[in-house]
């Protein structure tokens, strides 16, 4: 029951096929890698992560994990959407992001920075997998218990009321967790060295591909992009910097560089 549920809070989860979990020995011992990383999935199937975006993760997990004294882990996720979030294995949290995202943003360091130091300020903040997972579920059921007593006992406008006035407070819930969130994950990739461009060239390639892409509709259902784009402004300002070209990462229809091994 608790997997159907998981499923019905995370349907993005749901669209996941495999995963490979990314181990510290694919890091360490690839420091002199040329070419691509052939990695196996736990559902025993071969992929290939580019040069170019293994060179990237690497360098971002080096800059940015020192900032901290938590781990950060990698995972990546055959899925149908352009997807980053958290999952957990074994007790270890893994920031994960699908193929199909990797291969849209892997080339530009700013960006995956972004979108990496986003989720691991929720590892560092407590609230990592396993958490949001039990959050998801408990507003799930809350929401069905609530709605569908309500509409039994009293009139199905009530019910739909009932469930609008949870969504509401898990917007505000959400809300107050991206506010903790943004401000700490611009603070350590722009002391790691890159710059909060990353969140604005992402916003751009959603905005310009979400109409023609359902696959990149799931980036605008994460709260907070605005807030960060706003942050990311500010701090630019702030500092006299300009992004340049902010639409220099290509749309979706690129070829694909890191995913499966077809055979």
């Amino acid at each position: 029951m608790v997997v159907t549920l998981t499923g019905c809070a995370h349907l993005y989860k749901t669209q996941i096929h495999d995963v490979v979990y990314l181990t510290d020995d694919q890091f360490d011992k690839n420091s002199d890698l040329n070419g691509d990383l052939q990695v196996i999935s736990v559902g025993g199937k071969e992929y290939v992560l580019n040069a170019g975006h293994y060179k990237n993760l690497k360098a971002i997990r080096s800059k940015v994990i020192p900032l901290t004294d938590k781990r950060m882990q990698f995972a990546l996720v055959d899925s149908d959407l352009h997807t980053v979030l958290l999952l957990s294995r074994n007790g270890t949290n893994y920031v994960a992001m699908s193929f199909n995202f990797l291969n849209l943003f892997g080339d530009d360091e700013d960006s995956l920075a972004a979108a990496m130091s986003h989720q691991y300020a929720h590892i560092v903040i407590g609230d990592d997998a396993d958490v949001q997972d039990s959050r998801e579920i408990n507003y799930f059921l809350t929401k069905e218990i609530v709605s569908t007593g309500v509409s039994l006992f009293a009139t199905a406008a009530g019910g739909y009321g009932a469930g609008a006035a949870i969504d509401q407070a898990k917007r505000i819930q959400d809300g107050k967790i991206e506010d903790q969130v943004n401000p700490m994950a611009i603070d350590w990739l722009t002391k790691a060295g890159y710059t909060p461009c990353g969140y604005l060239k992402m916003k751009n390639v959603m905005e310009k591909n979400s109409a023609v892409s359902s696959a990149l509709t799931y980036l605008f259902t994460h709260p907070g992009i605005d807030d960060r784009v706003k942050l990311s402004n500010d701090y630019l300002k702030a500092n006299n910097m300009q992004c340049g070209c902010i639409e220099s990462i290509a749309n979706s229809n690129l070829v694909k560089k890191s995913g499966s091994i077809q055979k």
